[in-house]
């Protein structure tokens, strides 16, 4: 990705603005899973009238990798913080199929700003393509994400995903094992375009198909639930550290230990022995969306599953209102 200049700092601040200001209103549009064509067309139809009708400076700051990242990126962390801390797996899967497509598409075109500058003409367009595209996915009225799941994930790619992320899973616990026999040594030697591509392949590979993996579970079980939150939580850390990775790598990329770095940042915040990412969400990024509360509200509520689960039918009602009443008192005590 390109190095975004300082001057257009200010523009992608306004877009930031106008992002915090649609996120609550494109929360409330119900979502159609694609299954509506005439929204299509609207769409296919809005994107052509403004490659036509808006001005080129407009397009040049639009159609750039800035204005890809505010709605690739900044929009699905911030509503998928908010999937993750409402009471409801629907939203969950909704942001997560999102993420398996973008991770698909950002390991995909890894190389997209290498054949920009070999083929100038054939990827003149390519930031117009990823940022409808992306917008496509994420648009309540296209729900294009769903689409990718009910045509493609599903009936194509998930019955090899399981099979592929338990494959992963050992695969990475071998390299881990060899890292620690023999240290990053041989690692370090890669040229820095090999560093940064091993990096973000174990960033994207593995999550992608574990997280289709999550998402072809059942979803009335708990653990489809688990396995979802976890995913969607991994997938709001990563983009962030993504980013700050593909920025920091214009100053300070050539230096030999950055990937490295971003190597281990990477495997924190995936392997369940760090369970980082839940740790990188719940304590950095719900309190700066204002989700704390929310989130509490739906660690009760798994707590409640967790109790029906465990607790026989004809004492349940019981050993409910008597967890009721503590939080009742503990509430009275406060007070």
């Amino acid at each position: 990705m390109r190095e975004i200049p300082t001057e257009k700092l200010a523009v992608y601040g306004v877009s930031l603005l106008l992002v915090i200001i649609l996120c609550p209103l494109l929360s409330r549009i119900p979502r159609n899973r694609g299954k509506h064509p005439i929204f299509h067309l609207l769409y296919l139809a809005a994107a052509i009238a403004s490659l036509f009708l808006l001005p080129s400076f407009i397009q040049d700051e639009v159609f750039s990798p800035g204005g890809v990242v505010v709605i690739g990126t900044v929009i699905p962390i911030y509503e998928s913080i908010v999937a993750v801390c409402t009471i409801g797996e629907a939203d969950d899967n909704a942001w997560l199929q999102f993420w398996i497509t973008s991770g698909s598409l950002a390991y995909a075109t890894e190389f997209i700003d290498n054949i920009r500058e070999t083929f100038p003409e054939g990827g003149e367009h390519w930031y117009e393509f990823e940022f409808f595209f992306t917008l496509w996915l994420l648009l309540p009225c296209t729900d294009g994400a769903a689409v990718i799941q009910d045509r493609i994930t599903k009936p194509l790619v998930s019955p090899i995903a399981g099979k592929l992320a338990g494959k992963f899973e050992g695969w990475i616990q071998m390299a881990i094992a060899a890292v620690n026999a023999r240290g990053y040594g041989s690692y370090s030697s890669f040229p820095e375009e090999q560093r940064r591509f091993v990096t973000v392949a174990l960033g994207t590979i593995y999550p992608t198909a574990a997280s289709i993996a999550a998402v072809s579970q059942p979803a009335d079980t708990v653990a489809a639930g688990a396995d979802t939150t976890f995913w969607l939580t991994y997938w709001s850390a990563y983009s962030i550290l993504f980013l700050l990775m593909d920025y920091l790598e214009n100053f300070i990329g050539h230096i030999r230990g950055f990937y490295s770095i971003c190597l281990v940042a990477t495997v924190y915040l995936f392997l369940p022995m760090f369970n980082g990412a839940e740790t990188v969400f719940r304590r950095v990024l719900v309190p700066l969306s204002g989700q704390y509360e929310n989130m509490l509200l739906r660690d009760v509520h798994i707590v409640q599953l967790e109790m029906e689960k465990l607790i026989p039918e004809k004492s349940r009602g019981g050993v409910l209102q008597k967890a009721s009443d503590i939080f009742m008192k503990a509430k009275y005590k406060s007070s």
